[in-house]
């Protein structure tokens, strides 16, 4: 879901803009282009033809709430509870979070894909802002998000989000896999209308195009640092990812991805890493007796992106080795009222690093219990007791 971001047409406009302009493109006629430019990089055709719609502010932040809503297993606030819970971002931020998220998205949104309608979707007022450099920032974004719809035609993306929704570490980590296939598509495409370019150019420009997807708009609401780094870590390390299979197999490895997609966010990080399916056995649903006067809320994944979030937040010792020692992990909540209590389990690589995990976890959670047992890290708040 790239933006109406003014860096992304200053890094081509030496090589497309005039072109581009000159053909003064309707709309309609640069969504073509960017689908034929998809098939052709990509290797694969559509199924199927992509409708458009064109939506104002209030459609759009409509659209966004239901996307946030269904991308959740809880009501948004129970889940932005959680996230202070665990110390994710502070209670502070709470009041009004979920308004200032859907306009801090509506602000970096100029069009995106919708594979619960499969329908390409594009802010008119993102449009309007793009001012002389429209031409060249719609082709790159409309190859982007046709992208999205050439893997939905393939992949059934809605389906795939919503059995991950109680697996926040896969599901980001699918992103970071769709995400970075789409801005190669976009870099691919742009360097070929580039004279004599070659692979050192793509390599050149791929950092300069996912830095710049990452660069906020002057304007963007302010929301708490964990969603603005969790947004753009799947173009930046997606893409990263994606340019590392490449150079083993071209786009066959991407295809072989989509057949076994990275299930962690693990895999993001550490590509060729394998991670065997053992979150959800470390902790069932049922293994812990709610505190008292709680229910059981939901339970997810963390994953090593957001331990390393966590960990950095902390200012630990080694933040990033102590969260690339994470193995797996399993996480319940209970509510109560507006009060949110834990219980989590994390494996590490080792004893030692597990004692690495739980010395970070309890520096920016020091009311929080915890133990460590062997390679796994119990921990929990909310209890009057440890449940471990």
């Amino acid at each position: 879901m790239p933006r109406a971001n003014r860096p992304i047409a200053l890094v081509f406009a030496l090589g497309i803009a005039a072109a581009t302009l000159a053909r003064a493109q309707g709309f309609d006629e640069r969504l073509a282009e960017a689908r034929r430019t998809v098939e052709t990089v990509r290797g694969r055709s559509f199924k199927r033809s992509v409708p458009s719609e064109a939506v104002g502010p209030a459609r759009l932040k409509a659209l966004l709430e239901q996307k946030l809503a269904e991308g959740l297993v809880v009501d948004p606030d129970d889940y932005f509870r959680s996230l202070a819970a665990i110390g994710a971002i502070a209670g502070g931020d709470l009041p009004g979070l979920r308004d200032r998220l859907l306009d801090f998205y509506g602000g970096q949104v100029l069009a995106f894909y919708d594979p619960a309608a499969g329908k390409f979707v594009v802010s008119s007022s993102a449009r309007e802002k793009l001012g002389g450099f429209s031409g060249v920032e719609e082709t790159l974004v409309f190859t982007h998000e046709l992208t999205h719809a050439l893997q939905d035609q393939y992949l059934s993306l809605d389906r795939r989000f919503r059995d991950l929704r109680s697996d926040g570490d896969a599901a980001l980590a699918m992103q970071a896999l769709l995400e970075g296939e789409a801005t190669e598509v976009m870099i691919e495409s742009a360097v070929a209308d580039l004279p004599g370019a070659d692979e050192s150019i793509e390599a050149m420009l791929a950092p300069l195009l996912t830095s710049s997807l990452a660069d906020l708009e002057p304007g963007a609401a302010r929301v708490p640092s964990f969603f603005s780094e969790q947004l753009f870590f799947p173009y930046t390390d997606g893409t990263a990812y994606i340019r590392e299979r490449k150079k083993h197999g071209g786009w066959k490895a991407i295809d072989t991805a989509w057949v076994s997609p990275p299930v962690s966010t693990s895999q993001i990080l550490h590509p060729g890493t394998e991670m065997p399916p053992i979150a959800r056995a470390l902790l069932a649903d049922t293994a812990v007796a709610p505190p008292a006067g709680s229910k059981f809320l939901y339970s997810d994944t963390l994953g090593e992106w957001t331990l390393r979030f966590l960990f950095r937040k902390a200012g630990a010792d080694d933040a990033d080795k102590s969260a690339a020692a994470w193995k797996a992990d399993r996480f319940l909540f209970f509510k109560n009222g507006e009060k949110i209590g834990y219980a989590g389990r994390i494996r590490a690589a080792d004893p030692g690093a597990a004692l690495r995990i739980l010395s970070a976890w309890k520096k920016l959670n020091p009311a929080s219990e915890g133990s460590v047992k062997d390679a796994d890290v119990s921990v929990s708040a909310g209890f009057a007791k440890s449940p471990f």
